[in-house]
């Protein structure tokens, strides 16, 4: 018996799928990550079809459930539009989820400094320290990947400060800004009241979702907007380039470490903005559960929508009506950490449908 080989060679695909074709692509590796899941219940008796339904019943038909799922997509939508800067750059920012908790530690640690500054001063500058301690927080990733030369720096050192600034929380609200009166619960005090951000009556959607959007609109005109494939701005092109092509940027000229920078700045700082959003509008103290996995959740939500800000919006808003509508995952008696599941599955087919739209697989046999 002869036996064969098999040559295979990975290309680069030439031309970019159209429009229309990437969003059918994405919305069929949506509809796989949710079939796997729904595998899943299956195997545990539960009927996939019905819990899906009254999942997004909830979430989109019902008065209460529309809420929660606005109030939720605030910090996803910040996020996951925050993270698809770098993510354009081919940086790997996943640590938003520390860069969240030091944007909330920023926001607490203003309010209890000021109290006596009235709202209009307090929240903004409650929103300008987050931002910063989250741009600060993610600073050393763009260095550490650019310097290290290193294509995994960003992903390790990322990763791995998101256990400090959780370790900080623990700290502060078991320390110097432990309740007094918190009957055993670890928390902070409430936030003063001219501190507190204004919520829509009866809900929790606050004013943060206006700061948010208008940021997407600027990240949309700046960094994102195109013409004829070709980013309008500067630097909208040089992110463009540098994600394509490094070593044609750095013929080009365009400053790596500059690109770096600048990227993890706006994602760090986006993330640190959710977390005051979500500290000052929601909870209304410090907690060491004040994110439940937002800012990994904001990796899936920033892949689904294809590092587009019109597509983040709408992946936001599906993954908020998840969460919204968790509750049914709890009464069909499974645990509500199954939204997990959905969020790795639904990544796995996302991005595995990113590599094929990028490259395509050719192989023959050898003789």
């Amino acid at each position: 018996m002869k036996l064969r080989f098999i040559e295979i060679k990975m290309k680069k695909r030439g031309e970019k799928p159209t429009f229309m074709l990437s969003v059918i692509i994405r919305l069929l590796s949506l509809a796989m990550g949710l079939g796997v899941v729904a595998a899943l219940f299956l195997l545990q008796g539960v009927n996939p079809l019905l819990l899906y339904f009254n999942i997004f019943r909830v979430a989109f038909f019902t008065q209460y459930g529309l809420a929660e799922t606005l109030s939720r997509m605030i910090p996803l939508l910040c996020i996951g539009i925050g993270l698809s800067v770098p993510f354009r750059a081919k940086i790997d920012n996943i640590g938003a989820e520390g860069q969240f908790l030091v944007g909330a530690i920023a926001a607490a640690g203003v309010a209890f400094s000021f109290p006596d500054l009235p709202a209009v001063l307090l929240i903004p500058l409650m929103f300008a320290a987050g931002f910063a301690l989250g741009a600060l927080w993610a600073i050393p990733v763009a260095i550490f990947r650019v310097m290290g030369k290193f294509k995994g720096a960003d992903v390790v050192l990322s990763f791995l400060m998101v256990f400090p600034a959780y370790l900080l929380i623990v700290y502060l609200v078991n320390g110097p800004w432990k309740d007094p009166e918190g009957w055993g619960f670890t928390q902070s005090p409430l936030f003063p009241v001219n501190s507190q951000i204004w919520q829509l009556p009866g809900t929790r959607i606050h004013l943060t979702i206006l700061l948010v959007l208008a940021l997407t609109f600027l990240i949309h005109y700046y960094l994102v907007r195109t013409k004829e494939g070709i980013p309008e701005t500067k630097l909208g092109y040089e992110i463009n380039v540098v994600g394509e092509n490094p070593e044609a940027g750095a013929a080009a000229g365009i400053n790596f470490l500059k690109i770096a920078l600048i990227t993890m700045i706006i994602s760090g700082g986006m993330a640190g903005l959710a977390g005051v959003g979500e500290v000052a509008g929601n909870l209304l103290r410090l907690r060491p559960e004040i994110s439940t996995g937002l800012g990994f959740t904001g990796i899936v939500v920033a892949w689904l929508g294809g590092l587009n800000p019109l597509g983040i919006i709408l992946s936001s808003l599906f993954f908020a009506g998840l969460l919204a509508g968790g509750v049914e995952i709890q009464m069909a008696g499974l645990p509500v950490t199954v939204i997990d599941l959905f969020n790795g599955s639904i990544l796995f087919f996302v991005l595995l449908a990113e590599f094929f739209m990028r490259f395509k697989i050719e192989w023959r046999i050898l003789k």
